[in-house]
């Protein structure tokens, strides 16, 4: 009998231990599945925290997926835009620190948001999620108990978080780890210019400079990666100044309230990311067809925080609704190029800008194409060179003949004249004797008369209407000054005819 109770107690000791193994193994799988996807983990623990389900739509999945290539260090600068309300906090701050301190909890995080609140309530969200029984299960991560404060706290493995406002001093601390493979931290940004502030030059350049005068010094190396989070705001907020001025190649996730195809990629060295969303609402359940078109009222809002597409405010001397539309070119009398080439070379702020232009016999100009690029000299040179063979391909019997290519002899269009003239190209080499506002004044008026014209569906149209708003006041007015060259150029021709030239 003592032997049969022995034999039994042996079996069940057996049972028990290859139980406990396989609850190990799949305590393993669990975790192994959870670290290597993040909106599993996501998903995971927003159940456990709030008692409720996270709610998933497709765009949630791709930025879940971009996030993953961050984590893999296929990404390392990154820039997403999407509406106010959309779970960009949640997902790309809260859950991802968290996440990381999973994946290493020697990783070293900086966030910081427009306001210290914002990032102190961030702050504590994150050590309630490394907190939760599931997460400790996984990842016995664990704070020093000398770091107490919201704005700064430490785990025993020699991990942090520094949380602080935008513009808040943050010395002392750095993203990331030097010389350790692997995934080691991240610089967070969130929402870096609340709304209110847009429209405060000062202030806005103020958070602008942060990039280059604090936050980049704060990488332990350059390839910490770099999450900026934010809906577009302003024609030069700081998503803008990061793909224009700070000479990074950075990934882009635009999400538009309203899916319209793929979105075309903005001025800078910018890889977009494509979604493969389906045309409609971004986010149904939070915003509707018949919602959407309510905040489509206040144009410069919407374009902005929902469009991701900021306008210029009204008010500047140019104003979009006095130009025409077209989506198919008249017969034309003549055509030209219009250039306006970098004031220098390797300045990174500046652009040079090819335009190709036709007249039509009731005096009317249209811009037909657009290059646009910061160049240096050679392909400066290949630029106009392939521009003026494009625009050759056009039937002259319908569109008239392409006389010239006008070039302000200055500075790099110099190098640009000579080398197109041995090209047998017609140049007209331009002396400007006016500044570039008053010559603007002088086309005013044609532009008012509705005698301009611009495509409706160019890839580039968008970024040039930015610009045509934004002048005087705008960064760039590289794309205005051909424009007005051709427009004093081309108006004003009614009394011609097709019989004339």
């Amino acid at each position: 009998m003592n032997a049969h109770l022995s034999r039994s107690g042996l079996l069940t000791a057996i049972r028990a231990e290859r139980a406990s193994r396989k609850t190990e193994v799949e305590k393993q799988a669990e975790g192994k599945r959870l670290t290597s996807n993040h909106l599993e983990f996501t998903k995971h623990f927003f159940l456990e925290k709030e008692g409720q389900p996270f709610s998933v739509s497709r765009f949630h999945e791709v930025i879940c997926d971009t996030l993953d290539l961050v984590f893999a260090g296929k990404i390392t600068r990154l820039i997403i835009n999407i509406p106010p309300g959309y779970g960009k906090t949640e997902l790309a701050v809260i859950n991802f620190i968290a996440h990381g301190f999973a994946k290493n909890p020697r990783a070293r995080f900086i966030h910081a948001s427009y306001a210290e609140p914002l990032a102190l309530d961030n702050s504590t969200k994150i050590k309630d999620v490394i907190a939760l029984e599931g997460y400790q299960a996984h990842w016995p991560v664990t704070m020093r108990a000398d770091t107490k404060a919201k704005g700064l706290w430490r785990t025993t493995a020699g991990g942090h978080l520094r949380a602080a406002a935008a513009g808040q001093p943050i010395t002392g601390f750095r993203a990331g780890i030097l010389a350790e493979p692997g995934f080691t931290g991240a610089l967070i940004i969130d929402d870096p210019l609340k709304p209110d502030d847009a429209l405060s030059d000062p202030t806005r350049t103020f958070i602008n400079k942060r990039w280059e005068n604090t936050f980049k010094s704060r990488l332990a190396h350059e390839a910490v990666p770099v999450i900026v989070i934010m809906q577009r705001l302003h024609i030069d907020d700081f998503a803008a100044h990061l793909m224009e001025n700070s000479g990074e190649h950075w990934h882009l996730l635009k999400l538009p309230v309203e899916i319209d195809g793929e979105c075309e990629a903005p001025s800078g060295k910018v890889t977009m990311i494509r979604h493969g969303l389906p045309s409609g609402p971004l986010w149904e359940q939070k915003h509707s067809t018949e919602q959407i078109e309510i905040l489509k009222v206040n144009e410069y809002v919407y374009s902005g925080q929902y469009g991701q597409e900021p306008v210029a405010e009204g008010g500047n001397l140019f104003k979009s609704e006095h130009l025409l539309r077209h989506t198919e070119l008249p017969r034309l009398l003549w055509r030209a190029i219009y250039v306006d080439t970098a004031q220098k070379t390797k300045e990174r702020n500046d652009f040079s800008v090819f335009q190709h232009w036709g007249v039509a016999a009731d005096g009317k100009a249209y811009l037909i194409d657009q290059a646009r690029g910061r160049f240096e000299a050679p392909e400066l040179e290949t630029t106009g060179i392939t521009f003026w063979n494009k625009a050759k391909l056009l039937d002259p019997k319908q569109f008239g003949t392409l006389r010239k290519m006008e070039i302000e002899d200055k500075v790099s269009g110099t190098g640009l004249i000579q080398t197109v003239k041995r090209k047998g190209i017609p140049v007209i080499a331009k002396q400007r004797d006016k500044d570039k506002y008053t010559r603007a004044l002088d086309v005013v008026p044609s532009v008012a008369s509705g005698l301009v014209s611009v495509p409706q569906d160019a890839p580039w149209v968008k970024a040039f209407l930015n610009e045509f708003m934004a002048f005087p006041d705008g960064t760039h007015d590289d794309q205005v000054d051909p424009f007005i060259d051709a427009v004093s150029d081309m108006c004003g021709l009614s009394s011609y005819s097709l019989d004339n030239l």
